[in-house]
């Protein structure tokens, strides 16, 4: 009898256990599904290729924690929430008393977006023969995040040379491709988790492309020839779709896109693309990079054709 009691009690213990498990599995879908808009919010690390559960690797070196590559192309490849390293002697950020979300303090990866910069230079040089300008972070967003004002990007002095590095060679590179070109491409690459096969287009709705629309009309920026309707003619899913929709509230552009776009008098055209992670995953990346630089191919001819 006392062992047919146990073992009702642990039978009695499971059927709890599960109803308790079920309801904290329906609590989670709940507060995760709240849309897209929230999920900047989500750190986008890639399944599989999170940075092993050993210290990062730290240095002072500034030219390692922020890449920088001058180009011959009116095309400039920005990557600000990619890295892994740590700044020497600088802790983590806490973003104490700051707002937090899609234009404030946040310190999660954009898992694979670095590599992924890195790929497609590579692959415009070879699609095209030349150098597109680069500007990569290499550093942890929780000790530096570029696509932040300042007041916000860092919290101690000496990550203050490495974000002012990366944006003095933004600046610099649009003034060389304006100077050379009148007009060139900034494209800055972000990682989203709300659809692992989509890419959205973040322009402010169309601020930060306004030499485009003005030069070339709104077909420029919302039909077919558009940079969005050129990836979406190489078989990517892209949002907005149509072109000229609203874009999804969380991917409207950041802060580069909105400091060195085109509806400044000294910027260029600038598109943030936030990936989804089938194309930012190590086995998708040179396909993603290929099918980037014949995007950026095309785009050109149309509408840069000076750039030769």
């Amino acid at each position: 009898m006392k062992y047919q009691s146990n073992q009702s009690i642990r039978r009695r213990f499971k059927a709890v256990e599960l109803a308790r498990r079920v309801a904290v599995s329906v609590s989670l879908s709940v507060l995760t599904g709240y849309g897209i808009a929230q999920e900047k919010q989500v750190d986008s690390e890639l399944d599989g290729e999170r940075p092993k559960a050993t210290a990062p690797r730290t240095t002072s070196n500034i030219e390692e924690l922020v890449l920088v590559e001058r180009g011959t192309l009116p095309v400039m490849i920005s990557a600000p929430h990619g890295g892994t390293l740590r700044i020497s002697g600088v802790p983590a950020r806490k973003g104490e008393g700051m707002q937090a979300g899609p234009a404030g303090f946040f310190t999660g990866r954009d898992g694979g977006t670095e590599e992924l910069a890195k790929e497609v230079v590579a692959a415009i040089e070879k699609k095209l023969g030349a150098r597109p300008y680069s500007v990569i972070s290499s550093t942890h967003r929780r000790y530096l995040d570029p696509n932040r004002p300042a007041e916000i990007a860092y919290e101690d002095d000496d990550a203050k040379p490495a974000y002012e590095r990366y944006h003095a060679n933004c600046r610099l590179h649009c003034d060389e491709i304006m100077s050379q070109f009148r007009g060139g491409l900034l494209l800055d690459l972000h990682g989203q988790g709300s659809s692992s096969q989509m890419v959205f287009r973040g322009t402010g709705n169309g601020k930060t492309v306004s030499r485009l629309r003005e030069r070339f009309g709104e077909e420029s920026h919302t039909g077919d020839t558009s940079f969005m309707g050129i990836l979406n003619d190489l078989g990517w899913r892209v949002y907005p779709k149509p072109y000229g929709g609203k874009e999804q509230s969380g991917f409207t552009g950041g802060y580069i896109v909105q400091t060195y776009g085109s509806h400044r008098t000294e910027g260029i055209d600038a598109i943030q693309l936030e990936f989804g992670s089938e194309y930012r995953n190590e086995a998708n990346r040179k396909k993603t990079a290929s099918v980037l630089a014949e995007a950026v191919s095309r785009y050109l001819e149309i509408y840069v054709p000076n750039h030769k």
